[in-house]
């Protein structure tokens, strides 16, 4: 068995046009923060283009620089995640500033009951403080190369695996093991579309745009209709996911007008599912009708019929807007901040206890912050009975715990903390194939790195290795033929 080895990329330096026009997109950014009050749009709108500029510069000259690579690094992906939500909470400020011009979606933003613009900024501000000490961090400890993944195992092994961790998720998910397998369920999914990230980013006839492509693309169908009936379209993005990388990455015409077909797909369909599946099946919207999927795409197509696709996704794009804003989230917990201090480390206490398998312990707390935060807003009358998840945002739930020491201190141990558990599955891939996929779970970590509570940002990425690590002895020891030869070290 052979594994193709690439020259792992040299970080050059940016490109001056790349450099020159973020230069200029921050230098407006920061023009608009200093020239405007914090109690003005403007002001959190400069704050979030010099976001942009940051994340942005960084981004596509990293995915310029992995272009050859199966899949990109962890940093790579959580800046170019970012990127994308601070231009959606830009458009968002924009669009209410301006309701009046853009009709029932800024209207539906206006209606909403805002976080005041002050505290908007500071959330912000603090977001950006928290993604420069990270990136900062990262970028210190990888030195001149970038820890993507260069070398690609057999298709046929990769196949294997992908069959085997498929058909053990789908036997524990219509088996019906609860939350005490809930941890082994998600990995299994995890391994099973990691592998065809692997198959779809890497140079292989399986590869994103070449022929035999639509056979890896096929194979992420039944996890696309799990993803369907959560309703979530988070679920849905992360199954893309091992599509959307290889086009961002390699960036060509067709893979410009695949881009655009997805974007018109999740506008049009995706997004008004999600809303009638909630308002069917989430008791939080008072829903319990238990419809399938295809009562509630039934639905949509009623909508499309009586109301247009058009407007149908524009009433789901605003209702989603309401929910999306990083700033006003954020914004939240700064207020609380200002209102109530800082509480102490209330929100990790069970860090410890975390770590222990629920097999091991059955009745073990369930840890859930964002039932604790709706509780906390008064939203229901103990955490226990908490029908929805309110976010802090990983960086404010650090600040209103220890103030801006928790951002200072706390960024750097979890750049560390990723920074040591990616190399340490990096150089496990080199013979086993589990870590390689891990890989893949970790990079889906990394795309929602700023929403994350602490307890689980410190704790999953620890979890994590531990399951591989006996995932990929037990494999080692009982299936040896899906073991991939050693791959020598790629010379400078």
């Amino acid at each position: 068995m052979t594994s193709s080895v690439h020259s792992m990329g040299q970080a050059r330096g940016i490109p001056p046009p790349l450099g020159w026009a973020g230069g200029a997109w921050g230098l407006i950014g920061v023009s608009l923060a200093l020239l405007h009050r914090p109690s003005e749009w403007q002001a959190c709108v400069g704050v979030l283009m010099l976001f942009q500029a940051f994340c942005g510069v960084l981004t596509w000259h990293r995915f310029r620089l992995t272009r050859d690579a199966v899949l990109p690094d962890f940093l790579t992906v959580m800046l170019f995640n970012l990127f994308i939500t601070k231009t959606v909470t830009a458009l968002g400020l924009f669009v209410r500033a301006n309701a009046e011009a853009f009709g029932e979606v800024g209207q539906l933003l206006l209606k909403r009951e805002s976080v005041p613009l002050e505290y908007q900024f500071q959330a912000e501000l603090v977001f950006l403080l928290a993604a420069v000490v990270f990136t900062g961090v990262w970028r210190a400890l990888e030195g001149r190369r970038l820890r993507a993944l260069w070398h690609q195992p057999p298709s046929k092994i990769v196949w294997a695996v992908y069959g085997l961790t498929g058909v053990g998720y789908l036997g524990f998910v219509f088996a019906g093991f609860g939350a005490s397998a809930a941890m082994t369920e998600n990995l299994l999914r995890m391994f099973a579309i990691g592998g065809l990230a692997v198959l779809l980013g890497g140079r292989g006839p399986y590869a994103m745009g070449r022929w035999k492509s639509w056979l890896a693309m096929a194979g992420l169908v039944p996890f696309l209709v799990l993803a369907l009936r959560s309703g979530m379209k988070g679920e849905v993005a992360l199954v893309m996911l091992p599509i959307l990388l290889p086009i961002f990455r390699r960036m060509t015409v067709v893979g410009f007008a695949f881009l655009g077909s997805f974007m018109l797909f999740v506008l049009l369909f995706v997004f008004p599912f999600s809303e009638a599946w909630r308002q069917a099946n989430w008791g939080s919207w008072h829903g319990y009708e238990n419809a399938g999927i295809p009562a509630v795409a039934s639905r949509v197509f009623d909508r499309w019929a009586n109301d247009g696709p058009v407007e149908t996704a524009t009433q789901s794009l605003a209702s989603w807007a309401t929910r999306s804003s990083s700033a006003e989230a954020g914004g939240l917990v700064m207020q609380l901040a200002d209102r109530d201090g800082l509480i102490g480390p209330v929100l990790i206490e069970g860090l410890a206890t975390v770590f222990v398998p629920r097999v091991l312990w059955p009745d073990k707390p369930m840890y859930t912050p964002g039932a604790w935060f709706t509780w906390y807003l008064g939203q229901a009358s103990s955490p226990e009975t908490a029908t929805t998840s309110t976010g802090m945002m990983l960086p404010t739930e650090l600040y209103w715990m220890f103030g801006p020491l928790g951002v200072v201190l706390g960024m750097p141990f979890l750049a560390l903390l990723y920074f040591v558990v990616w190399e340490r599955l990096r150089r496990l891939s080199r013979t086993g194939l589990v870590p390689m996929l891990a890989l893949f779970a970790l990079l889906a970590r990394s795309a929602d790195m700023e929403e994350v509570h602490t307890i689980y940002a410190v704790s999953a990425p620890v979890i994590l290795l531990v399951y591989v690590i006996v995932f990929d002895w037990l494999q080692k020891l009982w299936m040896p033929g899906l073991s991939v030869r050693r791959v020598p070290r790629a010379r400078p």
